[in-house]
C-alpha cells in the first residue's frame, strides 16, 4: 500500500493554511559525493588496502595517460556472482511545529516504501525480463563478452527506521494536488549525523548501507555516496549512499516524481566508484557546451543535466504485487570515460539502459568557463 502523511481531521485546517502560506522551494534533481578525505589524504589513499566489500580494478589510458577504475564485486574474468548484503535504513522525519507550537508533528516515513524499493528493477526482476538488477545489466552492458555466470548482485536486507526529530525552521512544507506532502531540507546537518551516527553504531564494511528519506529531499542533494572509516585505525571503509524517494507529487517539485530514479542514480555511481577512486582524464558536461564536470567516473553524473525526456527511462517491475512503471535514471557507461571509438559496451553504445542521451564518446577536452 502507498504509503501517506499521517493527518489527523483536527489539525487539517491549520494545516492547509501554514501550507498555503510556504513558498515551495525551486528544486531541480542534483546529486553529489561526500568525499572524507582531504586532498593530502587522498593523494596518498590506496583502496587496495582498505577493508571493504569486494572491489576489483583496472588501468585504461587516455591520450598516453593512464588512469584506473575500481568497481564493486569481482572482475568479469573470475565468472563468478558476488553477492552484497545491502541495508534499506528507512528514515523516519519528524518535523515539529510545522504548523504552529503545540501541533502534532508532520512525519515523513519512509518504512512503509521499503517493499516498493525491494520490488523494484533495482533489486527485482523487471516484468519485461531486461534484467536482474538496473546495475547488474549495465556492468554486463560495459562487459558483453564476460561470462554468463558473471553478476554482481545486492541482496536487500531491512535496517531499523531511524528517527530524526528536526528543529524549527529545517524543512519547507508544502502539499500536492495529491494531497500528499513534500518536505525540501533546508537544514541537511540533522540528517546526516543521523546518518553517521546510525552507520558507526555498527559498523560493518562488508556491506553497503542504503538510507532514505520519503517524499522530502536534502537541499544540498536529491541523493549522494560516500564512505567512512569504519573506526580510528582507518583500515575498513564503510560504504553507504543517502537517496530520497518521491511518489505522487509532481507538481510540489516541479517535475516528475522520480520515484526510484533517484536510487539508481546512486547504486549505479557506487558499484562504478565505491571509494571515490574511479578517475579518468576531465570530462565536460555534454549538456552544457562540454563544460568541465570533473574527472571521476560518476556514471550517473554525466547525464543528470539532460532533458527529462533523456534523463528518465522507464522499467516495468511490480509495485504493491500490480504491474509498475518505475523511474530510473539513464548513465554513462565506462567507454564513454575511456573516450573509445567505437564503444566496446553491447551495442556499441555509450549510455544505459537508452542509447539516446550519448551518441559518442567524452570529447578528449572539455571546456572551462568562469
Amino acid at each position: 500500500m502507498r504509503a501517506s502523511m499521517p493527518r489527523t481531521r483536527r489539525t487539517c485546517e491549520a494545516l492547509c493554511v501554514a501550507l498555503a502560506l510556504v513558498t515551495s522551494a525551486t528544486a531541480e534533481p542534483r546529486f553529489t559525493v561526500v568525499d572524507p578525505l582531504n586532498p593530502a589524504e587522498r593523494a596518498t589513499f590506496d583502496a587496495r588496502r582498505v577493508e571493504t566489500v569486494p572491489t576489483w580494478g583496472q588501468e585504461f589510458q587516455v591520450r598516453g595517460k593512464t588512469y584506473s577504475y575500481r568497481f564493486v564485486g569481482q572482475a568479469p574474468s573470475s565468472a563468478v556472482t558476488t553477492s552484497i548484503p545491502t541495508v534499506i535504513v528507512p528514515i523516519r522525519l519528524i518535523v515539529p511545529d510545522a504548523v504552529h507550537p503545540g501541533a502534532p508533528p508532520i512525519v515523513f516515513d519512509a518504512t512503509p516504501i521499503v517493499p516498493h524499493i525491494v520490488s523494484s528493477p533495482l533489486f527485482s526482476p523487471t516484468l519485461s525480463g531486461n534484467m536482474v538488477q538496473f546495475h547488474d545489466a549495465m556492468l554486463r552492458a560495459e562487459f558483453p563478452t564476460a561470462p554468463a555466470d558473471w553478476h554482481t548482485i545486492l541482496v536487500p536486507q531491512l535496517g531499523a527506521t531511524l528517527d530524526v526529530t528536526m528543529p524549527p525552521g529545517s524543512v519547507e512544507i508544502t502539499q500536492a494536488k495529491s494531497g500528499k506532502l513534500y518536505g525540501f531540507i533546508v537544514d541537511s546537518k540533522p540528517v546526516n549525523q543521523a546518518i553517521s551516527d546510525a552507520l558507526h553504531a555498527a559498523p560493518n564494511p562488508q556491506q553497503i548501507v542504503i538510507f532514505v528519506t520519503y517524499n522530502s529531499v536534502e537541499g544540498f542533494a536529491f541523493g549522494y555516496h560516500s564512505w567512512a572509516w569504519a573506526d580510528h585505525k582507518k583500515d575498513a571503509a564503510l560504504v553507504y549512499m543517502y537517496t530520497s524517494w518521491m511518489e505522487d507529487i509532481d507538481d510540489a517539485i516541479g517535475f516528475p516524481s522520480p520515484d526510484a530514479a533517484t536510487l539508481s542514480h546512486e547504486i549505479v555511481e557506487t558499484v562504478h566508484d565505491p571509494l571515490l577512486t574511479s578517475r579518468t582524464r576531465e570530462w565536460g558536461d555534454h549538456f552544457r557546451d562540454n563544460k568541465c564536470f570533473q574527472s571521476l567516473i560518476e556514471v550517473a553524473d554525466a547525464v543528470e543535466d539532460a532533458p527529462l525526456r533523456l534523463v528518465y527511462a522507464k522499467e516495468l517491475g511490480l509495485m504493491d504485487g500490480k504491474p509498475f512503471l518505475y523511474t530510473l535514471q539513464n548513465a554513462a557507461l565506462l567507454p564513454w570515460f575511456e573516450r573509445e571509438n567505437p564503444s566496446s559496451a553491447a551495442d556499441g553504445a555509450y549510455s544505459f539502459p537508452s542509447p539516446r542521451p550519448l551518441r559518442k564518446p567524452a570529447p578528449e577536452r572539455c571546456v572551462h568557463k568562469q
